[in-house]
């Protein structure tokens, strides 16, 4: 999401844009399946949504790494750095501000129509709605700090990033910062493989790509038969720490590995087959929907909330209708997320610039 290079592979729009219909899908899935369904998260669950999270997430993270490094080159090349900085807040940070503020404003008009009580600390509760807002915009803002520092302040230490990752183990999960430590490996892994990959996959041959292609699928749905509710992020964080028991903080590690390696595993598979696929096969309206994830990802949150969580049709989980739901949210945000970024005082939003 928010990388707007004209000159990369068209495999990354793909990718984004493959893994932004799954984001939408599995919203559908836990919003538009009936309020039952919703309010007693029973799509932890469904196995659908399970095969959808178990790998998405981390697909999105590293094709941010693979890109950003890209970035990166660009603006060292330029002598850019503070530029690419601002034009990341830029890309993440202000368009989360922008809909908390929104929203907030939202909510107190209606508190005021309605003659509900206000928050007390109204500058408190925006900050802290910010902070729990667009979650993944956060995730990858900060792995992109992560990797800014360590960079450019640190030359790469490797030091760094292993005291970084043993201190995820004992700091907090609050905020979304289970999540945020869960989706650094992955950015960091495409950041610093990024010439390894581009070198070592052109050459290839067709018969070894589609060998090894295989290999991860075999070994992502392998590891996927292990995936349970306790697999989500979301579910069980990621801290060792205030476990109770040697035994549950082993089993809280053994979480923490097996979901990493899951997500790792499928992401490079889908990447693999989508490198393939992309040799025999012209998907220009996949690579609109992927320039277009970052405003997608933003609208199509506020449309299923708004609009398919109120007005489904479904009593029950259906997947044929949670695809057509995913459709028209999916063709929705795609057309305002262009409107929008032809609009000067409103690309922002989208998280579009220049």
């Amino acid at each position: 999401m928010g990388d707007t290079a004209k000159t990369r592979e068209p495999l990354w729009d793909v990718l984004r844009g493959f893994a932004i219909i799954l984001v939408v899908f599995a919203h559908c899935i836990q919003n538009g399946s009936g309020a039952e369904y919703s309010e007693n998260a029973l799509y932890f669950g469904n196995r659908v949504y399970q095969f959808i999270y178990s790998f998405h997430m981390p697909l999105f993270m590293l094709v941010s790494g693979y890109l950003c490094y890209e970035s990166m080159q660009r603006a060292d090349a330029a002598g850019e750095r503070k530029r690419l900085l601002v034009t990341r807040m830029r890309t993440f940070i202000l368009p989360i501000f922008s809909w908390t503020a929104i929203d907030y404003a939202r909510i107190l008009i209606l508190n005021h129509i309605y003659g509900q009580p206000q928050p007390e600390a109204i500058v408190f509760v925006y900050f802290y709605n910010a902070l729990n807002n667009l979650w993944f915009l956060w995730a990858v803002w900060w792995s992109f700090i992560v990797v800014y520092v360590v960079h450019y302040i640190f030359h790469d230490n490797v030091c760094i990033y292993a005291i970084i990752f043993l201190l995820f183990f004992v700091f907090p999960d609050g905020l979304n910062m289970g999540a945020y430590k869960y989706m650094l490996p992955y950015f960091t892994t495409a950041f610093y493989g990024h010439n390894m990959f581009k070198k070592r996959t052109w050459e290839l041959g067709v018969k070894k790509h589609i060998l090894l292609t295989v290999l991860l699928g075999f070994c992502f749905l392998a590891l996927f038969c292990f995936y349970n509710e306790e697999s989500f992020i979301y579910l069980t964080g990621y801290k060792l720490i205030g476990r109770g028991s040697i035994n549950a903080v082993l089993r809280q590690l053994a979480t923490d590995i097996y979901r990493m390696a899951v997500g790792f595993a499928g992401s490079l598979f889908f990447i693999m087959l989508w490198r393939m696929i992309l040799q025999k096969v012209n998907v220009r309206l996949l690579m609109l929907v992927g320039r277009n994830s970052l405003g997608i990802y933003i609208l199509s949150g506020y449309l299923i909330v708004f609009g398919v969580q109120r007005l489904t049709f479904a009593g029950s989980q259906s997947y044929g209708i949670n695809f057509l739901e995913a459709m028209a949210v999916l063709l929705s945000s795609l057309a305002l997320s262009e409107l929008m970024g032809k609009i000067p005082l409103l690309k922002t939003l989208v998280g579009k610039h220049g």
